[in-house]
């Protein structure tokens, strides 16, 4: 595409939800003016939030290496925390046996959505983002401020732009 010029000459904006990734763009070479950020959102009148701390770190969404979850269960294992899954995907074999290797006490709950989720959220102490490579600007994040739970996130990417340290979450 940059050899055939095919977003440079016809894409007049693009939209980032990301700070971030607007400033990998031009990093890239792409033109700021050709940018506009307009921050993802959640409709707040759809989620009751829980304050009261549960008990167990919560990971939500694809159990994919990039997303730092191995990393979780060996702190986990060192912190004696007790983590929950909710998601599938290729490495979710791999997680099990890890956490069984290191004695962490863990539940993989599968895909949710919804209400099923949102109940998940709701029960954790927080919501854990570990992720290892560039999140954009993670609704999950969002999700989890809207339903009443702090975040603790890896600080990299667009999950830097939306936790206040002490505030919402650690990053």
């Amino acid at each position: 595409h940059r050899a055939l010029g095919s977003y440079v000459n016809n894409v007049d904006r693009f939209i980032v939800p990301s700070r971030f990734y607007l400033e990998k763009f031009v990093e890239w070479g792409f033109n700021r003016n050709q940018f506009i950020y307009i921050p993802n959102f959640v409709d707040l009148e759809k989620y009751q939030p829980d304050f009261f701390p549960g008990s167990k770190f919560l990971y939500f969404g694809r159990l994919g290496h990039e997303k730092g979850l191995s990393t979780l269960i060996k702190a986990a294992s060192i912190a004696k925390v007790s983590l929950v899954f909710a998601g599938t995907g290729p490495e979710e074999k791999f997680l099990q046996k890890l956490a069984n290797d290191l004695n962490v006490n863990t539940e993989f709950l599968g895909f949710l959505s919804g209400e099923k989720l949102y109940s998940a959220i709701r029960s954790s102490k927080c919501v854990v983002l570990p992720s290892e490579w560039y999140e954009n600007a993670p609704i999950s994040l969002m999700e989890a401020y809207a339903l009443g739970k702090p975040v603790i996130g890896a600080n990299i990417g667009g999950i830097q732009e939306l936790i206040k340290n002490g505030i919402t979450g650690e990053g």
